[in-house]
């Protein structure tokens, strides 16, 4: 690498470091996953790495368990997972657009990837993408090497992160393997330690679970709370997949890294020597494949294309498909006088960066409206709440007390044991169980509106000699936190 190369990638580096840093004091995370992250990390620990939750792969939680045994904190041993994988998926996606395209390339895109949105914002909290993003930067290039078992260990560990790489790298190892000769050979060079992680995870699910079919819960549960159940036939069905995929790709894509990037990604398909078997070829179709996988899911799930699950399942997306973008733009640059060709690449990076800054501004504000506050609560309810008093808790409060052994009782809405809508049950049951606080959720999914939808309006409620009053409530989220009478009350009130 020349020194201009090295000061690229090393002041690249450096600006995504010190800007994830400066976002983690500032960020509250994506959704409740940041903080059931942590939960499952601590998780792995105690259960000395042998038990792992069926709908979420081992790998980060796994690795991550183990650096928490090294440092003995769940949030700095999660939070560093994502960092580091983010970090060294920046380097890989440098790495792969100097190879495609030059230093130049690799400037454009090192700048764009510091900022982008869900880059950046995804590995300055717990979440998996930024190290899914990492393997399989990294199996891409290994294929570019030509080391076959490499790239296929790399894809296994990817898989570990995330079960749809099984599909994405399988299919673009396989394209890249018999791309030329001894096809049978690189084939099964390529594919071997890949099909071995799939079988050993799915051995380990039938064992533990009770199933080989690892990806048939959480894949109907996506599909289960998106809107392609409202379709009033098949080709209504299909109308609304094809919308939701048109909007993702003509409207949320480009949002996220800009229009010049986006033109870049139809002169990557363009120019890409299709017919010449190499790293430009597999790397454009890795790309492709990714955004088809996430296109894919849009058009099966079909929630709308604003939400949110759709950011996360970008985020691995980005370090592959903006490098191959960035080489087409200059591609398609290069035929205007250079002068011409500088000025359209500054406004079209400047274009980006402007829109990805605006974007990082929205999820962080969101995070702190929405999250924050349950954030705070869970530290309040540390630092004032006996810990002999249980409590009916769920979402991100009870995933950050279980971020470390403690010894307090927490009962989950998914748990509670008496039958929907029915006061006087419920009022019995919180009286056995000795019941201190309960924590109200408007969102369906918590159960907490199916067992108590009476507790809706806050307030005052009281049944079957049970009298619970309001004491805080956050309504943008959704939520209200009440003290059953009786109980001592805290020495401050929530920070709300």
């Amino acid at each position: 690498m020349s020194r201009r190369g090295t000061a690229i990638t090393g002041a690249a580096l450096l600006g995504g470091l010190a800007w994830r840093l400066w976002l983690m004091g500032r960020y509250y995370g994506w959704e409740e996953s940041d903080y059931g992250n942590l939960a499952m990390v601590r998780g792995v620990l105690d259960g000395h790495f042998l038990h792992y939750d069926m709908n979420h792969m081992p790998g980060y939680y796994g690795l991550a368990a183990v650096v928490l045994a090294v440092v003995g904190d769940t949030v700095v041993a999660a939070r560093a997972v994502s960092l580091v994988g983010g970090l060294v998926a920046l380097w890989l996606a440098l790495r792969l657009a100097r190879h495609l395209a030059g230093d130049r390339a690799a400037a454009v895109t090192g700048l764009l990837l510091v900022f982008q949105p869900e880059f950046a914002l995804y590995a300055a909290t717990s979440l998996r993408e930024p190290l899914y993003a990492a393997f399989v930067l990294g199996c891409l290039l290994m294929l570019g090497r030509e080391r076959l078992v490499a790239a296929g260990a790399l894809a296994g560990a990817a898989f570990l992160v995330r079960f749809d790489a099984a599909v994405i790298l399988g299919l673009v190892m396989a394209a890249h393997a018999l791309g030329r000769g001894p096809r049978l050979r690189r084939l099964v060079a390529a594919s071997t330690p890949l099909l071995a992680a799939i079988a050993a995870w799915s051995t380990y699910t039938w064992i533990d679970h009770g199933t080989p079919l690892f990806w048939q819960h959480a894949v109907a549960v996506n599909v289960e709370t998106g809107l392609g159940a409202e379709a009033e036939g098949r080709l209504q069905w299909v109308a609304n997949g094809l919308a939701v995929s048109a909007s993702l790709f003509a409207r949320v894509l480009p949002s996220r890294i800009g229009w010049g990037p986006w033109l870049g990604l139809f002169a990557a398909c363009l120019w890409t020597p299709w017919r010449r078997h190499g790293l430009p070829r597999t790397a454009t179709t890795l790309a492709l494949a990714m955004l088809g996988f996430w296109l894919s899911i849009g058009f099966v799930g079909q929630h709308s294309p604003d939400h949110n699950l759709y950011w996360k399942w970008l985020c691995p997306v980005v370090p592959v498909a903006v490098p191959v973008a960035i080489a087409g733009l200059l591609r398609l640059l290069a035929g205007l006088p250079p002068t011409a060709g500088r000025v359209v690449l500054g406004i079209a990076v400047l274009q980006a960066l402007v829109a990805g800054f605006v974007e990082t501004g929205r999820q962080v504000r969101r995070s702190a409206a929405w999250y924050g506050p349950q954030l705070h609560l869970a530290r309040w309810i540390e630092e004032e709440v006996p810990v002999d008093v249980p409590l009916l808790i769920d979402n991100i409060p009870a995933c950050w007390i279980d971020r470390r052994p403690h010894e307090r009782a927490m009962t989950s809405w998914f748990d509670v044991p008496v039958p929907p809508g029915d006061p006087e049950a419920f009022a019995a049951w919180l009286r056995q169980e000795g019941i201190g606080w309960v924590l109200w959720f408007r969102e369906e999914w918590t159960q907490a509106p199916v067992i108590a939808p009476f507790l809706a309006d806050g307030g005052d409620w009281r049944a079957g000699g049970v009298h619970l009053h309001e004491v805080a409530r956050e309504d943008g989220y959704g939520w209200i936190l009440f003290a059953v009478e009786g109980v001592a009350g805290p020495e401050r009130p929530p920070p709300l």
